[in-house]
C-alpha cells in the first residue's frame, strides 16, 4: 500500500473530481491539445545583492523563462500532464506559472490549489494560442504544494499539475536524542536538503576543525566529541549557512547572569548538556526541574578520561517533544557542591522583540552607513529589505546576548524609505527607515520673454537669492526681492528628499541688457546660474562648466511634469467613502449631487476614548489606510468587552484624507443603525489619530465565505440527513422554532436589546443562550440553497434602509458584504483598506480604478451613480452568490469587447445554483433602462417569499407540529410572492 495522502492532497483531488465532472458530465473525449508548454516566469535578482543602476538600489536583473516541460500520463485521468520539473521559488519571491497550449474554441479554466480555486482568465499570444498564467505573490511556506490547471472547450479537457517548492533561508539546526541511543543528532529540515557539519571550537570566527556527518563514526562522537567544551552543528545549501551550538551548562566555568535562556514551541525536542571536570573520578551529576529529580529515561550520561587524567561527565537532559509541564528552571549539580541553572521556556507560538519606532537619518553623500535591526525572536526569522518597491533577503549576524542583529549597507545613498520585514510563521514585524542624502545644490535655468525660473535638487532644500547688475560692471551685488515667488515639492514621494526647489522672477523690457543671477544654498554648499537678459538671444552662463547649461534648458520641463504627473496621481486617488448620501435626483435620474458632510456638526456622544482599544491583528490595508482588530472596553455596556474593526488611516495622512474620514464618520451618525449594515459603534477624533468603530464580523467576507464553503454545498436539508444518516435531524429539530422566530422577528420587527439601535449579547446576559442556540447550524458547517436565499434578502434588506435614507453605494460586491454569527450579512464599506491597485477586480478606466464587471452602464460610461445602478450591481452580487463565488462574466477579460458587450446589452447565463425564479430577479436587475429596474423594497418582499417557501419545504420534511409552525409562519408574511418586474 502506498503512503496515505496529505489533507491538502486530498482535498485537492476532491475539488478537482467536482470540476472535471462539472465541466465534461460525465465524459471526456480522446482529443489532446497540441503543442504544450509549462513555463516557470521569475524575477533573478543578482545575487551580489548590489545595484544594477544609480536610481535603484534593489532592481531584478531580469525575468527568467524556465521550460519546466510537461509530459502526458496517460494512467491518470485526473492529471493527463505535469510538469517534468519542479518548480522552486524563493521565499517572499513572485513567480508566475503559464501554461500555453493550442486548443480551439471558447476555453474556460480553473487553477486549484491544494486549499482554494483560483480564478483563471485565458490570454491569447501573437500567435493566436492560448496562454493560462497564475501569478504567486509573496510565495510563503504555506503556498508550496500542488497546484492543478483545468481547461475545457466544450469537446477537450486537459489537466495540468505542477509541484511547487519553497526556497527560504536556511533553518537553523536543532539538536534531539536519537531514539534507544545515548548519542545525538544534528537536524535542518531546510530545502533545498542541506549538508550537515559537526564543528568544535568556542566561536565560528575560529578556524574550527570540521568533521563532516558523512565520514563521521557515531561512537566516536559519543565517546569523544560529545566530550568537547563547545560543540556546533552547521546546515549548508545553495542558500547560506546557519550553525547552532549545542546548549551547555558548564560546572567548571562562573555562572552566567543574567540566567541563560532556552526557547522551545510545544512539540520540539528539547536537549540541554551539563559538563564537569574533576580530577576524582567518582562524582556524580544530577539534574533538577524546579527542585525535582528528572524521572529516569529523561537523561543519559557519557563520560571519559581525558589527556591530563582528568575525568569529564557529561549529563544529557532531554525531552522528545515537550509541554508545558516541561517549561521552568533546569538545574545541573554536582557531587562538589557547584550547580548551574537555566530557564526554559516553553511557547505556544512564536515571537518577534525588536523596537518598532520610525528612525529617520541624515547622511553625507560619501558617509559610510549602515541600517541595523537589533531583535530577538524565536523561531528563526525570514527576513527582508524593500526599497522602491523591491525586496531582497536579508541576513542576519548572532550577537552574544541571543540578540541577532539584520543590516543592510548597500543602500548606495539613495534617499527614501527603506522597509525591513522579518516574519517566523507565528509572528511577523515591520520596521521603517527613512534615509535621506545631504547634496550640494545644482541649479539649471529656464528663460522665456518675460519670466527667468531657477530650479535645484539637494538637501537640505536650499533657499534662493536673486541680484541684479549694472550695466556698468557684471559683478551681481544688487539683491532683488520684488517680484520673485518660490515654490518647493519633493521629488518622486521619497520621504526628506532629494528636494525639488524652484523659484521665478518676473523681467521685463525695461531691462534690456542687464545680467541677473539665481543662487541657491543649503548647508552643504551654493550653485549660482547667470543670465543676460539681452533682445538679441537669451544667454545663459554657468558658473561651472558648459554642461550644465546645455541640460539645463531640459531638467525645468522633466521637474514640472513630473510634479504635475505626481499632483494629477494623487489626485485622482484621493480617497472619499464608497458610500455616499444623494441631495436631490432629477426625473431623468442623472441630476444628482452628493452632501457634503464636512460643515455637517459632529456629535461628541460618539467620542470612545481610544484609551479602552485593545489593538490586535490587520483586517486589511490599502493605499490610504486600514482596517484592524481590536477590543473595544465598555462600548456597548459597562463592564463588558467586545470584538469591533477600526478603520483608520494610513501613518501620515494629509488634510483632505482626514476630512474626508470625518465625513463619513458624520454620514455614518446621519445613517443610523440596521441590522444588515456593518454599523459604527462609536470614534476616536480628539488627541490623536481618527479612529472609527465598526462592529466586528467574525468570519471576513461573503466572497471567501462563499468559496470556502463550496465542498460543504447542499441544495436542501435533506441532502444533508441523507449524507450523515439522519444525524443532524435532532439537532435541528431542537431550535428550528428559535430560527423561524428571529427571522420572523426580523420581518415584523420584534423587540431587541439595542445599543443604538443593534442587539448585543455577552455571556452575562439573558440572551446569550438563545444567541447560541441559534448559532448551532454554524456548527454543522455546511450551506444550503436556504443559505443563499438568505444571504441575498438580508443584503436586499440593507440596501432597502439605504434607499430610504437616499444613500448610494457604488461598490455594491460579496468582497463588500461581511458575515458574522447566525450567517447574518451586512454591507459595508471599508474601501481605504482595499489595496485597488493589485485587485484585478478594479480596472483602470479614465483617471481612476473602477470594479467595471459590477458597475451599470450609465455608471460605466456616463460617471452616474444612483439607486438604480446599486440595483444592477446587487444583480450581479446575486450572481456571485449562487455560483458560490465565481467571479463574474468568467471568461471574459476587460477590454473594448466587454465593452462592447454591455453597451449591447449582454447578460450572463444563470449560475449553476440560481433556480429560474432567483435568475429572474438577475435579469430584472440588468435592464438597460434603470427606470425599469425594481426598488430594493420589491426585491426584499420577493426574496422573502422564496426564503418562506424554502423553509417551509424544509420543515415539511419534519413532524407535524413543526410544519404547521413553518406554515403558520409563512402566512404571516408580507402578501403573496411578487414578480420582480412587477408594480
Amino acid at each position: 500500500m502506498g503512503a496515505p495522502r496529505t489533507r491538502p492532497a486530498q482535498a485537492l483531488h476532491r475539488l478537482l473530481a467536482v470540476v472535471i465532472s462539472a465541466m465534461t458530465v460525465g465524459s471526456m473525449t480522446n482529443q489532446e491539445p497540441s503543442g504544450i508548454r509549462c513555463v516557470l516566469l521569475a524575477s533573478k535578482i543578482n545575487s551580489s545583492s548590489t545595484w544594477i543602476s544609480s536610481t535603484s538600489p534593489m532592481v531584478s536583473d531580469q525575468v527568467l523563462v524556465e521550460d519546466l516541460g510537461c509530459f502526458l500520463k496517460h494512467r491518470d485521468p485526473t492529471a493527463a500532464y505535469q510538469a517534468i520539473k519542479p518548480v522552486e521559488i524563493g521565499i517572499f519571491a513572485t513567480a508566475t506559472l503559464q501554461v500555453t497550449l493550442n486548443i480551439l474554441g471558447n476555453v474556460s479554466c480553473l487553477w486549484v490549489s491544494s486549499h482554494n480555486p483560483i480564478d483563471c482568465q485565458p490570454d491569447f499570444d501573437s500567435e493566436n494560442r492560448t496562454v493560462l498564467s497564475l501569478v504567486i505573490s509573496k510565495m510563503t511556506e504555506t503556498q508550496a504544494g500542488e497546484y492543478l490547471l483545468s481547461v475545457h472547450n466544450g469537446t477537450t479537457i486537459c489537466t495540468v499539475l505542477f509541484a511547487v517548492s519553497v526556497k527560504r533561508n536556511l533553518r537553523k539546526p536543532y539538536f534531539r536524542k536519537l531514539e534507544d541511543q545515548d548519542s545525538v543528532d544534528c537536524v535542518s529540515d531546510s530545502f533545498p536538503e542541506p549538508v550537515m557539519e559537526w564543528l568544535f571550537c568556542q566561536t565560528l570566527s575560529e578556524s574550527c576543525r570540521k568533521t563532516s556527518l558523512a565520514i563521521l563514526k557515531r561512537e566516536e562522537m559519543v565517546q569523544h566529541e560529545l566530550l568537547g567544551t563547545d560543540i556546533w552543528c552547521c546546515a549548508r545549501n545553495e542558500l547560506g549557512r546557519e550553525c547552532t551550538k549545542l546548549f551547555t551548562l558548564d560546572l567548571n566555568k562562573a555562572p552566567q547572569a543574567p540566567l541563560p535562556q532556552f526557547f522551545l514551541k510545544i512539540g520540539e525536542p528539547l536537549l540541554i548538556r551539563c559538563k564537569a571536570v574533576h580530577k576524582d573520578h567518582r562524582f556524580g551529576l544530577t539534574w533538577k526541574v524546579e527542585n525535582k529529580e528528572l524521572q529516569e529515561g529523561s537523561y543519559f550520561e557519557i563520560s571519559g578520561y581525558q589527556s591530563n587524567r582528568t575525568m569529564a561527565r557529561i549529563l544529557f537532559a532531554f525531552v522528545s517533544s515537550v509541554g508545558r509541564s516541561d517549561a521552568g528552571h533546569y538545574t545541573c549539580s554536582s557531587s562538589e557542591d557547584t550547580s548551574r541553572t537555566a530557564l526554559v521556556t516553553v511557547l505556544e507560538k512564536g515571537f518577534i522583540n525588536a523596537s518598532n519606532t520610525k528612525e529617520d537619518y541624515e547622511i553625507d553623500l560619501n558617509e559610510e552607513f549602515c541600517f541595523a535591526v537589533k531583535l530577538r525572536a524565536y523561531p528563526q526569522i525570514s527576513c527582508t529589505w524593500t526599497f522602491s518597491q523591491i525586496s531582497l533577503p536579508c541576513k542576519n549576524s548572532n550577537l552574544e546576548d541571543e540578540y541577532s542583529i539584520s543590516q543592510f549597507c548597500d543602500h548606495k545613498h539613495q534617499p527614501g524609505e527603506y522597509i525591513f520585514h522579518a516574519e517566523n510563521g507565528d509572528a511577523h514585524f515591520t520596521k521603517i527607515f527613512t534615509l535621506s542624502v545631504r547634496r550640494k545644490p545644482q541649479v539649471t535655468m529656464q528663460v522665456s520673454a518675460t519670466q527667468v525660473s531657477c530650479y535645484s535638487s539637494g538637501y537640505p532644500s536650499p533657499s534662493w537669492v536673486w541680484k541684479k547688475c549694472s550695466e556698468d560692471s557684471p559683478n551681481c551685488t544688487e539683491e532683488a526681492t520684488d517680484r520673485v515667488w518660490k515654490e518647493r515639492s519633493r521629488v518622486g514621494g521619497t520621504a526628506l528628499g532629494p528636494w525639488a526647489s524652484g523659484s521665478t522672477m518676473n523681467v521685463s523690457q525695461r531691462e534690456r541688457g542687464f545680467w541677473f543671477e539665481c543662487c541657491a544654498h543649503n548647508s552643504v554648499g551654493s550653485s549660482c546660474q547667470r543670465f543676460l537678459n539681452s533682445p538679441e538671444a537669451i544667454s545663459v552662463i554657468q558658473d561651472n562648466n558648459s554642461f550644465y547649461a546645455t541640460i539645463g534648458f531640459c531638467l525645468p520641463f522633466i521637474a514640472v511634469l513630473l510634479l504635475v504627473i505626481s499632483h494629477k496621481f494623487k489626485k485622482q486617488l484621493r480617497y472619499e467613502s464608497q458610500l455616499q448620501m444623494i441631495q436631490m435626483t432629477g426625473p431623468a435620474d442623472n441630476e444628482y449631487f452628493y452632501i457634503d458632510f464636512r460643515e455637517f456638526e459632529y456629535d461628541l456622544k460618539w467620542e470612545f476614548p481610544r484609551e479602552n482599544l485593545e489593538f490586535g491583528r490587520v483586517l486589511g490595508s490599502g493605499a490610504f489606510g486600514k482596517v484592524v482588530n481590536a477590543t473595544a472596553y465598555g462600548i456597548s455596556k459597562t463592564g463588558v468587552s467586545i470584538q469591533v474593526a477600526v478603520k483608520m488611516l494610513k501613518e501620515k495622512p494629509d488634510s483632505s484624507e482626514k476630512e474626508a474620514l470625518m465625513s463619513e464618520l458624520k454620514m455614518m451618525t446621519h445613517i443610523g443603525s440596521h441590522e444588515n449594515i456593518v454599523n459604527l459603534l462609536g470614534a476616536c477624533t480628539l488627541s490623536g489619530p481618527i479612529y472609527l468603530i465598526f462592529e466586528y464580523c467574525c468570519y471576513g467576507d461573503l466572497l471567501n465565505y462563499l468559496r470556502s464553503k463550496r465542498e460543504k454545498f447542499h441544495r436542501t436539508w435533506t441532502e444533508i440527513f441523507k449524507q450523515h444518516n439522519f444525524s443532524f435531524y435532532p439537532r435541528l429539530h431542537l431550535h428550528s422554532s428559535t430560527r423561524t422566530h428571529d427571522f420572523e422577528g426580523v420581518l415584523m420587527n420584534d423587540n431587541f436589546d439595542l445599543i443604538d439601535g443593534i442587539p448585543f449579547y455577552s455571556e452575562g446576559d439573558p440572551d446569550y443562550e438563545n444567541r447560541k442556540k441559534q448559532d448551532e447550524e454554524e456548527d454543522f458547517n455546511v450551506l444550503t440553497y436556504e443559505d443563499l436565499l438568505c444571504f441575498s434578502y438580508q443584503v436586499a434588506r440593507g440596501m432597502e434602509f439605504l434607499e430610504l435614507k437616499l444613500c448610494v453605494h457604488r461598490d455594491l460586491a460579496a468582497r463588500n458584504i461581511l458575515v458574522t454569527h447566525g450567517k447574518v450579512v451586512k454591507i459595508c464599506d471599508f474601501g481605504l483598506a482595499r489595496d485597488i491597485l493589485n485587485d484585478s477586480n478594479y480596472v483602470v478606466r479614465g483617471n481612476a480604478r473602477l470594479p467595471v464587471k459590477w458597475m451599470a452602464p450609465e455608471s460605466l460610461f456616463e460617471g452616474i451613480y444612483t439607486i438604480k445602478s446599486d440595483v444592477w450591481s446587487f444583480g450581479i452580487l446575486l450572481w456571485e452568490i449562487f455560483s458560490l463565488g465565481v467571479n463574474p462574466y468568467p471568461g471574459i477579460q476587460v477590454d473594448t469587447s466587454f465593452y462592447r458587450l454591455i453597451q449591447s446589452g449582454f447578460q450572463m447565463d444563470p449560475p449553476f445554483y440560481a433556480t429560474g425564479e432567483v435568475y429572474l430577479v438577475m435579469q430584472a436587475c440588468w435592464a438597460s433602462d434603470s427606470s425599469k429596474r425594481p426598488p430594493f423594497s420589491q426585491l426584499t418582499s420577493f426574496l422573502g417569499c422564496q426564503l418562506a417557501n424554502a423553509e417551509a419545504e424544509v420543515y415539511q420534511n419534519m413532524d407535524s407540529c413543526i410544519s404547521k409552525q413553518a406554515s403558520g409562519y409563512q402566512n404571516r408574511l408580507s402578501g403573496p410572492c411578487l414578480s420582480p418586474a412587477s408594480g
